[in-house]
């Protein structure tokens, strides 16, 4: 019997000594994590939605331009089918191009193109398309052949594409001069190694009307009374507990309207949930020259079109939400900017306005009110026509029916 308990507990040693073997054995490589990322997007390849919906929008939660979205979407992909967590790990849990870019450079492992930095597979690229320093698409590295960057991006045009920049491509959607940076994900943190150690990061210059807010809410230290001594009185301790800080799960964000004029500006708030926890939080956007954002989160119409802001709270919790900006009606001879106070609450998940609705469906609401003098009238006299019309119908009907009773009963 004492044999039999030697042996079996010898047997468990060996077993619990070779745990460690087998979990390094079953790690999955870097080479494996990014051949996987890189086929999952390939599969993609000819995927068409719009230019503001896609089936990775669904998945996400945010139908709006989808090029981030379809990035995070391959890492997610790739690490479910290996069973390694690449989304909201080496890769941002989402935002936009500007949010994405810059979570790369607060963990140091972004890189501008012109500091020489040779991307590697797997690498996000940021572009930008204006040159005004803000990157409005991003994409993954496919591949590199001398200077030639190749990469599979989508929402290009709709769809989900495979495309090529060089030195002599033509400007700006196909030369190498529209890529800003890479963002090399951190492929060792969570496979075997494989991918070289990137090189460092260059300083870089954040653009200038992008300004990440900091609320950070300091916890002070609770202070502690001394013990006091004296020959007659047994010493007296003060103690306090320090409240330690909870992390953040969740945050809304909240605006009065999305759609303003040139000139026009709306708070963007937000609210941290629980509400004692602390966070640091940045407002960032994909499109500089149609908005421009404040430190508080003062959103002001600078050019027409539609922009995508996002709220970002300790690079882990993102919400965004699309504002369209609209030019001053030229019927219009004076236009006063207005700020507008925060009411209702608009984001991912939010029930949109009448206007919202109305926007969506192509319809300007701003001109609509601008131009209220060219149907308001028409529109009055053609319901009071109408009105009219009916009673008289009514009237005729009633008289009609009240001959034929007449008629029925013999009466004159």
């Amino acid at each position: 019997m004492k044999i039999l308990k030697k042996a079996l507990i010898t047997i468990m040693i060996m077993i619990i000594s070779l745990l460690p073997c087998s979990v390094t054995a079953l790690a999955v490589s870097t080479d494996t994590m990014v051949a996987k990322v890189i086929s999952v997007a390939e599969n993609e390849v000819g995927y068409t939605g719009s230019s503001s919906y896609s089936k990775y929008g669904e998945w996400y939660g945010y139908q709006g331009g989808w090029c981030t979205t379809f990035a995070i979407w391959c890492f997610n992909k790739a690490g479910e089918s290996l069973g390694v967590k690449l989304y909201a790990n080496i890769v941002p849990s989402g935002g936009n191009c500007n949010s994405m870019m810059s979570w790369f450079k607060n963990k140091g492992r972004y890189h501008t193109r012109s500091s020489g930095y040779t991307p590697h597979r797997g690498d996000i690229v940021f572009f930008d398309w204006s040159g005004n320093g803000s990157s409005q698409h991003v994409g993954i590295v496919k591949g590199t052949s001398g200077s030639t960057v190749y990469t599979i991006e989508g929402n290009c045009s709709g769809k989900v594409k495979e495309k090529s920049y060089t030195t002599s491509g033509s400007k700006p959607y196909a030369s190498l001069s529209s890529i800003m940076g890479y963002g090399n994900p951190a492929w060792s943190s969570v496979g075997s190694g494989g991918q070289p150690t990137a090189p460092k990061a260059a300083a870089t210059t954040k653009p200038t009307t992008t300004k990440p807010t900091t609320t950070t809410k300091k916890q002070t230290a609770p202070t502690t009374t001394a013990p006091t001594t004296t020959t007659t009185t047994k010493p007296t301790t003060t103690t306090t507990t320090t409240t330690k800080a909870t992390k953040a799960k969740d945050m809304t964000i909240r605006a009065a309207t999305n759609t303003l004029q040139i000139g026009d500006s709306v708070k963007l708030d937000y609210e941290i949930k629980p509400k004692n926890s602390v966070a640091v939080v940045g407002y960032f956007c994909d499109e500089e020259n149609i908005i421009e954002i404040s430190d508080t989160g003062m959103i002001t119409g600078t050019g027409e079109g539609t922009a995508t802001v996002v709220v970002c709270a300790n690079d882990e919790i993102y919400r965004q939400c699309d504002f369209t900006v609209t030019a001053v009606s030229s019927e219009v001879t004076t236009h006063s900017p207005k700020v507008v106070n925060t009411i209702p609450y608009i984001g991912s998940d939010a029930p949109k306005t009448f206007e919202g609705k109305l926007n969506d469906l192509g319809i300007n609401v701003n001109k609509l009110k601008s131009h209220s003098n060219y149907y308001i009238i028409p529109l009055s006299i053609i319901g009071t026509t109408g009105v009219v019309t009916l009673c008289i119908i009514a009237v005729k009907a009633v008289s009609s029916a009240i001959r034929k009773r007449r008629e029925e009963n013999g009466d004159d």
